[in-house]
């Protein structure tokens, strides 16, 4: 069976009951030797059915975040051929999804990213809870009702949201927001700016899937960043320029769930920051920012 290095990033308390549905999840995956990895605010440790989340930190999530530096010390630690890298919230719906996606890297010997995904809305996530409670995981995701475009939900129910369709970088982008977000969002001309906060796109746009050595050969995540939404956007183009890199099928047996939660600590600022060092690193190219990247990432270590 192929190994496959699953890293999560886990940043607190506001994750935690998502997490422990996340890592069912993946431990549960079938036709592959998964090495599941919780990379923390402070440490990076292996999980297995055995392992005890709760001793993992459940701090409040800090003012600054840099994401590539909690994923490059889970990448540290990746002993598989393949990596995959997930969040917290994000529920892998198909006990063969990581097997097919082996299938998928290998044929074509080149990284993916970004898989389908539809959303639990946060309304709907403690019915969910009870849900895997009393059916367990498999069960609770076989309650779902998939008949309305880009959610689940409880069957029978029906669920208002807003969709917006926008072409951009090539392809078009699909923009999904709940009807209570989406209300939020228009309540205030100061909410222009925080789209993040309020809409999701039908593909998980942090998740990675390669060989782990073409993850090390490009220096890990750029440890600069410090909101969501551009880190991950940075190392797929690193990826794209070294490796070559597509898009997972848009297809049911891809697909992934979001576990809403809420998502109040966004800030522009962060966001601005980041986006504005994206900039520079594209003008300064992408052979450039690898090798800034490696050094950066081989001169460090896990705590």
């Amino acid at each position: 069976m192929a190994p496959i290095s699953v890293i999560v990033p886990f940043y607190g308390t506001p994750y935690s009951k998502r997490l422990e549905l996340v890592a069912e999840s993946i431990l549960s995956q079938k036709g592959v030797d998964v090495e599941f990895i919780v990379a923390g605010l402070n440490t990076a440790v292996r999980i297995d059915y055995r392992t005890d989340l709760l001793k993992l930190s459940r701090d409040s999530v800090p003012d600054v975040v840099r994401t590539g530096v909690v994923i490059n010390r889970g990448l540290r630690l990746a002993k598989g051929e393949f990596a995959y890298v997930t969040d917290a919230d994000v529920l892998l719906q198909n006990r063969h999804y990581l097997e097919r996606l082996v299938g998928e890297c290998s044929s074509r010997r080149n990284s993916l990213k970004r898989p389908p995904m539809r959303r639990l809305l946060l309304q709907d996530f403690e019915w969910f809870c009870s849900e895997a409670s009393l059916r367990g995981l498999e069960g609770a995701i076989a309650s779902f009702d998939f008949s309305q475009e880009y959610v689940v939900k409880p069957r029978k129910a029906e669920r208002s949201i807003k969709v917006f369709k926008k072409f951009e970088n090539g392809r078009e982008k699909v923009f999904i927001a709940s009807e209570s977000d989406f209300q939020e969002y228009i309540s205030s001309e100061e909410n222009k700016g925080s789209e993040p906060c309020y809409f999701n796109q039908d593909r998980h746009c942090g998740t990675i899937f390669t060989r782990t050595r073409d993850l090390v050969s490009v220096g890990g995540y750029h440890e600069g960043f410090i909101s969501w939404g551009v880190w991950d956007a940075d190392a797929q183009w690193k990826l794209e320029n070294q490796t070559g890199m597509r898009l997972i099928p848009y297809k049911e047996e891809f697909g992934v769930i979001h576990l809403d939660h809420e998502r109040s600590h966004f800030s522009k600022l962060k966001w601005e920051h980041d986006k504005e060092l994206q900039k520079r690193r594209r003008v300064k190219g992408s052979n450039a920012c690898i090798a800034e990247d490696k050094g950066i990432y081989l001169g460090g270590k896990n705590e």
